[in-house]
């Protein structure tokens, strides 16, 4: 009898090996699967979607997407993880009149003389309806700060105060006014002359020809600065852009040296945000940032999402986007992946966000249709067919790792 159960439990213990070695090889099948298919995968068992947990956890997690939107209900996103683009489409509802426009991060919004409609979650699925401010704005900086939306700035109207900056109080879903931008970014206003970023519960102020910076408390309804900012550098600077990694301030410049485009990147460090140099990026993707029609690169945006910086230019003729992976203990990761939407001039301007996608927010995602490129998908199969493996970065693109520098 003891013999029995003896044999009955190396069985079932030779079996759990059998599965364990199973799960493992399917967590790893699984880490070569697009983001947007793990989805259907986990509802197959809960078995499987373990594995896609525990995939994704450990093998091949989600990396921050960019996001280029044609208006409300279409957009283009480009999965780093897969190195895929992808069409999002979804229903359409009534927003406000106004065209889509973005200051930073995963937050879009649409602003008339009668409403102000607003996204913040990754996918924007869900949209949030207001009464306008009361101030008429036609190009204002516009951002979410813990519990408030902050506009601020591009007020147009003869009597109005072009500095203005209101609250809107998600609570209570009222409108409030607060202390105007600071007297000395009069002369840049509008969201097209600054560059903003959200870290520590504060909004961060650029103003991308000098640099220097301000930042506002929703709490307190007080700005603080100017600051600025101290590179070595600022000299040859021609444009700053902004950011926030794991909410650290991340500075973006695109710098002319003895003739000679230039973007390098910091991370703003205190109080101050005094500069610590991350790196550089190589110069074949600087070129890469260029207009045809212009021959060079006189500004840069950026979006930052977890340890990812995508730098674009909004002109719609560049055809390369440049991302940079930031390394753990110092560094920078380079690649570039080609615009989805370039020369396909569907809106006023580039509207781009970056957002953490992950299982969760897709799941969520029932009524959104997601459709990969043909081309995207044609590179990576004729990969698979040849026998190589699928690249952690972008099909078909670059990779350059830059330490950071001695000194």
């Amino acid at each position: 009898m003891a013999s029995n159960r003896e044999n009955q439990q190396a069985a079932m213990e030779e079996e759990g090996k059998q599965f364990e070695f199973h799960a493992d090889e399917l967590e790893n099948i699984l880490s070569h699967v697009p983001l947007v298919d793990l989805v259907s995968a986990s509802r197959v068992s809960k078995s499987w979607g373990d594995a896609v947990s525990s995939s994704l956890r450990h093998h091949s997690p989600p990396r921050p997407w960019l996001i280029l939107h044609a208006h409300a209900a279409t957009a283009h996103a480009y999965d780093p993880r897969s190195g895929l683009w992808i069409k999002i489409s979804q229903p359409v509802k009534t927003y406000a009149a106004g065209g889509l426009r973005s200051s930073h991060s995963s937050f879009v919004y649409m602003l008339s003389s009668s409403r102000f409609s607003f996204s913040s979650d990754p996918l924007n699925l869900d949209w949030h309806h207001a009464d306008p401010p009361l101030v008429w704005r036609q190009d204002p900086i516009v951002a979410r700060v813990g519990d408030f939306v902050v506009v601020a700035g591009g007020g147009c109207d003869f009597g109005d105060e072009p500095l203005a900056v209101e609250i809107y109080d998600l609570k209570t879903r009222a409108w409030r006014f607060c202390d105007s931008m600071p007297g000395n970014i009069r002369d840049s206003p509008a969201s097209s002359w600054l560059s903003i970023a959200v870290a520590a519960e504060k909004l961060i102020v650029a103003e991308k020809s000098s640099g220097q910076m301000h930042s506002f408390d929703p709490e307190t309804n007080s700005w603080c600065g100017p600051f600025d900012l101290r590179i070595g550098e600022a000299k040859s600077i021609i444009d700053y852009s902004i950011g926030c990694s794991n909410n650290s301030l991340i500075v973006v410049a695109l710098c002319r040296i003895k003739n000679v485009e230039r973007v390098k990147i910091w991370r703003g460090v205190g109080d101050e945000f005094e500069c610590e140099e991350i790196g550089e990026m190589p110069l074949e993707y600087v070129a890469k940032l260029k207009s045809d029609s212009l021959g060079e690169c006189n500004s840069i945006n950026v979006r930052v999402g977890g340890n990812i910086v995508y730098v674009y230019s909004d002109m719609w003729n560049v055809e390369e986007v440049v991302a940079c992976e930031l390394v753990g203990g110092g560094g920078c990761r380079w690649w570039s992946v080609r615009n989805a939407v370039a020369r396909e001039k569907t809106a006023e301007r580039l509207v781009c966000t970056c957002a953490e996608v992950g299982i969760d927010e897709l799941q969520r995602a029932n009524n959104v249709r997601f459709e990969y490129l043909v081309r995207d998908l044609q590179q990576r199969m004729s990969r698979r067919t040849s026998g190589s493996s699928y690249p952690t970065f972008a099909i078909g693109a670059s990779e350059q790792v830059t330490d950071v520098p001695s000194g």
